[in-house]
C-alpha cells in the first residue's frame, strides 16, 4: 500500500522520496539500464534489436503505476496550491488598487479644500484690512474733533460755552 501523503503537498514530492526505491540506488525510477533487453548503452527506450520501443523501468516492491498516480496527485495538490495563492494574491493586489484610488480621491479633495480655504480666507483678510482702514478714519476724525474741542475750551477760558456779550 503506498504511503498516505498530506493534503496540499508534503513537502518533498512523491518522486523526490527515496522510499520509492528498494534496492538502494539501483531499482526503481532511477534505473535507466534495461538490462532484459540486452542493450548496454543505458537507454531504457532502444529495444535489443536497436529499434526505438518503450520499455518501462523495472520496479520492484510499487507499481510503476501506483508511482504514477501519487506523482499526479501531488501534482494536482500543488497546482491547486498555486491557483489558491494566485487568486489571494490578485484579491489582495485589487484591494491595494482600491485603497490608492480612494487615496487619490481624497488627495484632490483635500487639495480642493485647500484651495478653497486659501481664497476664503484672503477674503476674509481683505474685509479684516477695510474694517481697519475705516477705523482708523474714525480715530482720526475723533482725535480732530476732540483737539477742536480742546482748543475752543482753552479760547473760551475753561467754559465749554463761550459768552461773549
Amino acid at each position: 500500500m503506498p504511503e498516505q501523503s498530506m493534503p496540499y503537498g508534503s513537502g518533498k514530492p512523491v518522486w523526490a522520496r527515496n522510499d520509492l526505491e528498494e534496492g538502494g540506488g539501483n531499482s526503481g525510477l532511477n534505473q535507466r539500464r534495461n538490462n532484459t533487453s540486452g542493450n548496454s548503452n543505458g537507454s531504457y527506450q532502444r529495444g535489443g534489436d536497436g529499434g526505438y520501443q518503450y520499455q518501462p523501468p523495472q520496479l520492484t516492491g510499487v507499481k510503476y503505476a501506483e508511482q504514477q498516480t501519487e506523482v499526479l496527485e501531488d501534482t494536482m495538490r500543488t497546482h491547486v496550491q498555486a491557483e489558491t495563492t494566485a487568486n489571494t494574491v490578485l484579491a489582495t493586489l485589487h484591494a491595494q488598487r482600491q485603497q490608492l484610488q480612494n487615496a487619490n480621491e481624497d488627495t484632490w479633495a483635500m487639495r480642493t479644500n485647500v484651495a478653497l480655504a486659501q481664497r476664503e480666507i484672503k477674503e476674509l483678510q481683505q474685509k479684516a484690512w477695510l474694517k481697519k482702514r475705516r477705523l482708523y478714519g474714525i480715530i482720526g476724525l475723533l482725535a480732530f474733533v476732540d483737539l477742536m474741542l480742546f482748543v475752543r475750551i482753552v479760547q473760551c477760558g475753561g467754559s465749554f460755552f463761550c459768552r461773549r456779550y
